[in-house]
């Protein structure tokens, strides 16, 4: 699945169709495209693992979820899931889930919680971790979209590791300074990861992820799939601290 820092880059390529009018929407999708024709693009922005499309009284959001991809100016064999198509030019996202959503998109989005945002609010996202989330362990949380939107499971593995916490730790158990540590390392890998994004080198420059070796301790990971969301995590023993 993209995460945040992807879709962030995606964004920036779709700058083009900005304040272009939309001829045509189409796709097999079920999201109500009729009314779109005619419609003028104001503005795409993105929030967490979503593109945003915002049109006058209302926005589209566009979500990829494990499979999805996204096409300028090209078609695939395949039907589109939804496309937007304009004078000249054309968007295409397939095995994606769209959906129009009526007024601003700030007034659906807490723009507090996305990881690349100027306005994330470490101190919001720690107060509401500690109080909403104490009997959680801190490697499903980090995937709780509404605190850490646009964090997917390599932000979530490597932002772990650096912070030397176990992914089984409860919230409640894990001392404030390294809370406030590990939401800060989460951001600062987010931008790490929008560059490395850029030039497709994020797997190869992973600590952890897709390792079998810890590079500090060399000794061999534990590779298993943890917590509620059932994701495949990277952990060294060593290393990462369990607060049980």
């Amino acid at each position: 699945m993209p995460e945040g820092p992807t879709i962030f880059n995606l964004k920036n390529k779709l700058n083009r169709f900005r304040k272009k009018t939309v001829t045509e929407a189409g796709g097999y999708g079920e999201m109500d495209k009729s009314g779109l024709a005619g419609q003028q693009l104001l503005d795409i922005d993105s929030y967490g693992k979503n593109f945003i499309f915002i049109f006058m009284d209302f926005f589209i959001t566009v979500h990829l979820g494990l499979f999805g991809s996204m096409l300028i100016n090209k078609r695939k064999k395949s039907n589109a899931s939804f496309s937007l198509h304009f004078d000249d030019s054309m968007i295409n996202f397939y095995i994606a889930n769209a959906k129009r959503i009526d007024g601003k998109p700030q007034d659906h989005f807490n723009y507090n919680t996305d990881i690349l945002k100027d306005t994330y609010d470490g101190e919001f996202v720690l107060s509401t971790v500690q109080e909403k989330y104490k009997e959680k362990m801190i490697g499903d949380v980090l995937m709780e979209q509404e605190l850490f939107a646009g964090v997917g499971n390599i932000i979530r593995i490597e932002s772990l590791y650096r912070s030397k916490i176990h992914p089984d730790s409860l919230v409640k158990n894990i001392p404030e300074k390294k809370l406030v540590f590990l939401i800060e390392t989460v951001v600062n890998y987010g931008f790490e990861f929008l560059e490395q994004s850029k030039t497709d080198t994020v797997k190869e420059k992973t600590l952890i992820y897709g390792r079998k070796i810890c590079p500090k301790d060399k000794r061999d990971l534990i590779i298993e799939e943890m917590g509620k969301v059932k994701r495949k995590t990277y952990v060294c023993p060593k290393c990462q601290k369990l607060y049980s």
